[in-house]
């Protein structure tokens, strides 16, 4: 498995796009960011399909700096995009064999696993114009692992999926990673999407980053929190200390403000599956007068959002102690 180091610098007419940052060859990155923060185009630069100044480095190995510009069809890096990019005219099997063939003869992953591990066995003999947007988002996924690829680049692949299938592709992108240790940088600007598949996070706004590192410290950030919508606020928690119907190969549940019901005495008899203990560290004001309450528990840090009447009434302060309540249901996004 190989890092990627990125150190790049382009423009895009008035854009101007200048990060650094590095995505660990262990894991999944996912790069965050609002519509127009420079995510697609940074993914094309790392990907050799647009220039850019600066360094880009997979491994031991440059792909771009002063005077080099790896092609990318050279650069061990597989591409998956939000609209698939399949072959109209060719075949399921056509499609990733257009790929296969390109791999290193040593490296190339047997046609039949990938069609195996994908689920579409029973699809090989058919036109990508007859699949669903699901079939054709896994058969993206094995066209790009046939090529064999040392690191993979994602854009936003579900953007397209509802929200169960968007959660079974998720699935198979952690199971994709466990099974064939390969390194992914993916795009998504869905909290609740980067909580279940990162392990790194990189944060980007207006072509800069303003947050990186391991995801649970670096949503932690200020400037990562403000890149959410105001009904997004919360905290990232481990998948495996909270009762939920969330898949168990999540990595991280996203516990928002609005979902976090607090109580100032330990609750009995309540339908809540989780209800966390802990010492409340600030209460803030918000821009509407809402109070954002940042409550220190045994999984981590959690926050409600309440009225300024509620602080009143139940004397919300620092150092008091709390109890934090969090439906199941609520988790199941």
């Amino acid at each position: 498995m190989k890092a990627l180091e990125v150190d790049i610098r382009l423009s895009r007419g008035a854009f101007q796009l200048a990060t650094q940052f590095h995505a660990p060859a262990d894991g999944i990155t996912v790069l965050f960011g609002p519509s127009g923060s420079g995510k697609s185009s940074l993914l094309a630069a790392i990907g050799g399909l647009i220039p850019a100044d600066g360094q880009i480095r997979l491994g031991k190995h440059a792909l771009n700096n002063s005077g080099l510009n790896v092609p990318p069809h050279q650069r061990g890096i597989g591409l998956v995009f939000q609209d698939a990019r399949l072959f109209p005219h060719l075949t399921v099997s056509q499609n990733i064999a257009y790929a296969w063939k390109r791999a290193p003869v040593d490296k190339r992953p047997a046609m039949d696993a990938l069609a195996r591990f994908f689920d579409i066995a029973a699809l090989m003999s058919r036109p990508v114009g007859n699949l669903s947007g699901g079939e054709k988002s896994r058969v993206a996924l094995a066209r790009a692992l046939a090529a064999a690829p040392d690191f993979l680049l994602l854009d936003e692949p579900f953007a397209a999926l509802d929200g169960p299938r968007r959660r079974a592709f998720i699935r198979v992108l952690l199971d994709m990673h466990k099974n064939f240790h390969l390194p992914m940088l993916v795009v998504t600007h869905n909290v609740d999407d980067a909580a279940a598949m990162a392990s790194n996070l990189v944060a980007l706004r207006e072509g800069h980053v303003v947050a990186a590192g391991s995801f649970d410290q670096a949503a932690r950030q200020p400037a990562f929190a403000a890149l959410l919508d105001s009904r997004d606020t919360g905290a990232a928690v481990s998948a495996l200390l909270l009762h939920s119907g969330h898949d168990p190969a999540q990595r991280y549940l996203w516990l928002r403000a609005d979902h976090i019901v607090l109580a100032m005495e330990r609750p009995v008899a309540v339908s809540a599956r989780n209800i966390l203990e802990g010492e409340i560290a600030a209460v803030q004001t918000e821009a509407d007068g809402s109070r954002l309450v940042e409550l220190l528990t045994p999984v981590g840090t959690v926050l409600s959002r309440v009225t300024a009447e509620a602080v009143a009434e139940l004397g919300l302060a620092p150092g008091k102690r709390a109890w934090a309540l969090v439906k199941a249901h609520a988790l199941q996004d």
